[in-house]
């Protein structure tokens, strides 16, 4: 575990994020108001604006496939322009440096640190000699947070209280806002770093795991014709063909949430989520647990748990529903997003997001396997990220038929 307290410590700054970071007065200070900014941003109509312009302008790039192909790319980009409408405002296209640039950095960073370090092998080395593959991954994580670095900059220099543009400018405001409610001292503690981690929380790890949840869910459908009839029959009866699912329909699409809901599970992107660390001994399942431990949450247990879910290996999108086909109250063993104080703080963007991109896709497209593939889904992925394995899928354009 030592290359993943390393790597963390890096990509977060000395540990100034919220995901990672220890539990302390500056991290419920830092949360508070980056969880103000965020109910800030999503007060409006802003999401599903950016949401909308997104899938615009990818859906009718991918309607241009013809044949088995595979939809990473496109998935990549929707999801990336849409965290970064989110968080910086902006709009990129399928051939943009900055986006081919991270996308490459982001996927192979999670290859890399998924399959680990020599370092881990003799500790030692990270202290007098570092392994070249190593400096690769470091050199990413620079560049990244470099991106964030000058964006946020950019923000704090054109701040104008009467525009808030996106969540960058709703995380100033917040900030400047607590200046006048909080201890100055504590306040003091929170700088400029640990405003860009936030943004880093949201855009870095959202595009990753969003990504790799909507893998899975395309996945799912194109082996899974007899559901994805049923969640094109539920968008053609709520929303038609001629609008774009919204904010507003979600409450109303119930099972095409459900189904979202049991890609997440079956295809469970973080299966050990986040490490964090024991603020005093306890007791869990009658073993010890010392102080100041690492501890993690088994996700992946927890969604494959059979004393929780019946037949638990078989896609089934009614397991979220009631008796009236409503979406019920979640259930104990689901848990994508963490829970208690270390809940995902991206969770309250992430949900519409994940469930409006899919929506959209299954609205407008017939996604099908090509012939002769087997349509069980195999897993790929490594270390702490699972995905499926590569695949290719044939797509049939729904609004046109």
């Amino acid at each position: 575990m030592l290359y993943l307290i390393n790597n963390i410590d890096v990509l977060t700054e000395g540990g100034k994020d919220i995901a990672f970071a220890n539990y302390t007065p500056t991290w419920k200070l830092h949360r508070k108001i980056a969880g103000k900014a965020l109910r800030q941003y999503l007060a409006g109509n802003h999401l599903e604006k950016v949401l909308h312009d997104s899938m615009n302008k990818c859906l009718p790039l991918m309607a241009k496939e013809k044949g088995a192909f595979n939809p990473e790319n496109y998935i990549d980009l929707m999801v990336f322009n849409i965290l970064n409408a989110v968080c910086f405002g902006e709009s990129v296209e399928l051939d943009d440096p900055e986006f081919v640039n991270f996308m490459k950095m982001d996927k192979d960073a999670t290859e890399m640190v998924g399959k680990g370090f020599v370092e881990d092998m003799f500790p030692i080395m990270y202290k007098i000699w570092t392994t070249n593959k190593y400096r690769t991954v470091i050199k990413m994580f620079d560049e990244i947070i470099s991106l964030v670095k000058r964006k946020f900059q950019e923000h704090d220099k054109t701040f104008n209280s009467d525009n808030i543009r996106d969540f960058t400018d709703s995380l100033i405001l917040a900030r400047k806002e607590a200046e006048q409610e909080e201890n100055e001292e504590m306040l003091s503690q929170l700088s400029d770093t640990h405003l860009r981690q936030t943004i880093l929380d949201i855009f870095s790890a959202g595009i990753d795991t969003s990504r790799i949840t909507l893998y899975f869910a395309v996945r799912y459908m194109a082996g899974l014709p007899e559901i994805q009839s049923k969640v094109q029959e539920e968008i053609d009866r709520v929303v038609g063909k001629d609008r774009l699912p919204g904010i507003k329909d979600r409450e109303k699409l119930s099972y095409t949430e459900a189904t979202l809901h049991e890609a997440m599970r079956l295809g469970t992107a973080a299966p050990v989520g986040v490490p964090h660390s024991t603020l005093c001994d306890t007791k869990v399942g009658g073993y010890d647990v010392p102080k100041d431990t690492m501890v993690m949450i088994n996700h992946w247990a927890l969604h494959h748990d059979p004393n929780y879910w019946k037949d638990v290996e078989k896609f089934d999108p009614t397991r979220f529903l009631d008796e009236n086909g409503k979406l019920g109250m979640k259930p104990e063993s689901w848990l994508p997003f963490s829970a208690g104080r270390r809940v995902c703080l991206g969770e309250t963007v992430a949900k519409p997001e994940l469930h409006l991109i899919f929506a959209t896709i299954m609205q407008r497209f017939k996604i099908t396997l090509p012939e002769g593939t087997d349509p069980e889904l195999k897993l790929g992925g490594s270390g702490g990220v699972t995905m499926p394995a590569t695949y290719e899928v044939i797509i049939t354009d729904r609004i046109k038929t």
